[in-house]
């Protein structure tokens, strides 16, 4: 009677072993499916935020900003030519025609070469224009708004995109770490077969 007991016993920690391994995977499954809708969800998110930022983008491309070497010439420092210096000197910024434009980054460049000091001394003087010259000494809000936030989303997207592969390789330490703790109690287990066999 007594070795029908042990033996009873051993087969219902048999099933109760083999019931918290069915959980455990269950349980992973369920956590993979979670991880696979919110990797979805992620990925739909940043695939939004990179479409808005080339839509947006798209607002500031191309030559939209006046030209502002004169300013850069005049102010500046620079490294023209004296050739570049004459085209410089020969462009037309009065009103009656349209001014000579450029991109945003060269825009920013060449008012990178005028000192912060020298431009707020400018408007402080009132100076808007030299020699008929337009002197434009700033963005437009319309444009800087565009030129700031892109940066702001464009780091928004890397982090995302960081924070996903970090995730990666968490997961890949926790399931190795997983596999390692079953071999341990696999071989546990094999130990105290071969202690209790031994007895």
């Amino acid at each position: 009677m007594a070795s029908y007991l042990i033996d009873k016993l051993e087969e219902l920690k048999s099933d109760e072993n083999k019931l918290k391994e069915q959980q455990r995977i269950l349980n992973e499954e369920i956590e993979l499916e979670i991880e696979k809708k919110r990797r979805l969800e992620l990925d739909g998110t940043i695939i939004k935020l990179r479409t808005q930022v080339s839509e947006i983008s798209k607002n500031i491309e191309g030559e939209i900003m006046p030209d502002n070497r004169y300013l850069v010439l005049r102010y500046g420092k620079h490294n023209y030519t004296q050739e570049e210096q004459r085209e410089i000197q020969q462009l037309n910024y009065n009103n009656r025609n349209p001014p000579e434009m450029t991109t945003l980054e060269k825009f920013k460049d060449n008012l990178s070469k005028v000192s912060q000091e020298q431009r707020v001394r400018l408007k402080v003087q009132g100076t808007q224009y030299d020699n008929g010259r337009k002197l434009v000494m700033e963005i437009p809000q319309e444009i800087k708004i565009y030129d700031d936030i892109i940066p702001i989303f464009s780091t928004m997207i890397g982090i995302m995109k960081k924070q996903e592969f970090e995730i990666d390789t968490l997961k890949q330490k926790v399931k190795l770490q997983l596999k390692y703790m079953e071999n341990v109690e696999k071989y546990m287990e094999n130990v105290e077969k071969h202690i209790s066999r031994d007895d």
